[in-house]
């Protein structure tokens, strides 16, 4: 009987131990499961969330971001939306007995972070199922035309320095830069944009913009008097090199701008600014302000191209001669210099006829032959009465093509610019929208409770915190587009 009173202790002692083991088996298996399960249900949170995407960024811009204030119901709303979603997987009817015990939002990535970066990743993909890269070609020659005229327009002037003049000194009339002058006193707007089709000269606040209303260099061809000669050489070089970088790097960008946003030419959508292109280029706060700051620009592209040609042209520089011969007779004044500078303010004035076809969205031909050419050295005073020419050569280029190539040029303010044409765009239908709350990354710190109910040392075997009766599930779950 002592024998058998032993080993009854011995088996219970057995059966105890081994009960205990199964019971911490199957604990740390229910653990295990339940930590399992609170992760896929974080993912399907995160995912929840991700879903919820601002819909008209999206279908007017193409753009993928959540409103991390959603409206204006604040971040909180977001943390909600995934609690939620926690909670009716993991408490709703469920077994394991779990609780969503935090959701917090613990960090978000912009549209508008590192440069705009994943914005103009965003467009690239977006732009790549649309847009064939001929166009570049063109863009490309167009900068290389460009930067070549320059280059022989100084050549040309500097091998001209000491030419002398054949002429008499027969010619009597008004120095045709004079006329210029008084032609332009109003303002070459009044000479370029068609008439009673100028843009709205109110103002908009740019100030809480993306871009903080920070403007570039408003570059314009200031001096029409044309009376410095070495001046004039330095206006038109032309350094492309950075141009044809940008274009290259931003050329997806570029062609989504002209896609998606309107300009003098092309305004037809209902929007608070007309010419958003120009803005995108100038960053101006008016309409008005941001075509004038377009057409100082393309006078600094157009220019030299119209020079050049004056170079090869035999008959046209016979025409300017005699008069540089008569204003060389003034004291200080070589002819060397009369004939270019007077050669630089025609090229000047048919530049003004060439940006008023492409204001009346016409073209004009890039490089300009004797057919094409549109105005008279001794006849400057009638720019305004010239009408609007559309030439449709194989060579033309218009106003669209001049923005895509003033818009290479200003890529560094580019995608911030169009972040502030969306933002006030968006914010006519929805007040509180801002650029600055659209997200395409965040994550959230979740942490979901499952009660205890076999083993209390499971802890130390499955990473899971034990407090209270409780086990507690840590994790931090990402979601982006």
């Amino acid at each position: 009987m002592r024998d058998n009173g032993q080993i009854s202790v011995f088996l219970c002692v057995i059966l105890t131990s081994v009960l205990l083991l199964g019971l911490t088996a199957v604990e740390m298996t229910r653990v295990s499961m339940g930590r399992a399960k609170a992760a896929e249900a974080a993912g399907g949170a995160s995912a929840e969330v991700k879903a919820a995407y601002h819909k008209e960024l999206f279908e007017e811009y193409h753009l993928l971001a959540v409103d991390k204030e959603f409206g204006g119901q604040g971040e909180g709303k977001m943390e909600q939306m995934a609690q939620d979603y926690l909670e009716y997987t993991l408490e709703n009817g469920q077994e394991d007995e779990m609780k969503v015990e935090q959701v917090v939002l613990a960090e978000c990535r912009g549209l508008l972070d590192d440069d705009c970066e994943n914005m103009k990743d965003q467009i690239t993909e977006y732009m790549k199922l649309y847009v064939q890269k001929e166009g570049l070609t063109k863009l490309k020659d167009l900068i290389i035309g460009e930067k070549k005229a320059g280059e022989d327009s100084v050549k040309a002037v500097e091998a001209g320095r000491d030419e002398q003049s054949d002429d008499s000194d027969s010619w009597t009339g008004t120095d045709p830069r004079k006329v210029l002058k008084k032609t332009t006193a109003g303002g070459i707007m009044g000479l370029v944009v068609p008439k009673g089709e100028a843009p709205s000269k109110d103002i908009f606040d740019t100030s809480k913009l993306p871009s903080h209303g920070v403007t570039g260099i408003d570059t314009e061809w200031e001096d029409i008097e044309f009376d410095d000669i070495d001046d004039f050489e330095d206006r038109l070089k032309n350094d492309g090199d950075d141009t044809l970088s940008q274009l290259s790097d931003n050329f997806y960008g570029i062609y989504y701008a002209l896609e998606n946003f309107d300009m003098y030419t092309d305004s037809h959508r209902d929007r608070p600014v007309k010419c958003e292109i120009e803005y995108i280029i100038c960053g101006k706060d008016s309409d008005y302000a941001n075509l004038k700051g377009v057409v100082n620009r393309i006078i600094l592209h157009r220019l030299p191209v119209n020079f050049a040609y004056l170079m090869k042209d035999k008959k046209r520089q016979a025409a300017v001669a005699p008069i540089a011969a008569v204003l060389s007779l003034i004291p200080g004044v070589t002819y060397h210099a009369s004939k270019y500078l007077l050669l630089g303010c025609w090229a000047y004035a048919e530049t003004l006829v060439d940006i008023k076809v492409l204001l009346a969205g016409k073209s004009v031909q890039f490089f300009k032959t004797n057919e094409t050419w549109h105005t008279d050295i001794t006849d400057l005073g009638r720019l305004a009465d010239m009408d609007a020419m559309d030439y449709e050569g194989a060579d033309s280029v218009d106003y669209k093509g001049y923005l895509a190539l003033l818009l290479a040029e200003n890529t560094g303010d580019m995608y911030y610019r169009m972040a502030d044409l969306i933002q006030i765009n968006l914010s006519q239908k929805e007040e509180t929208f801002e650029m600055a709350n659209m997200i395409y990354r965040f994550s959230f710190d979740i942490e979901v409770a499952q009660k205890r109910k076999f083993a209390s040392f499971v802890e130390s075997g499955s990473g899971a915190k034990i407090e209270d009766g409780w086990y507690r599930h840590g994790f931090r779950v990402s979601a982006g587009y």
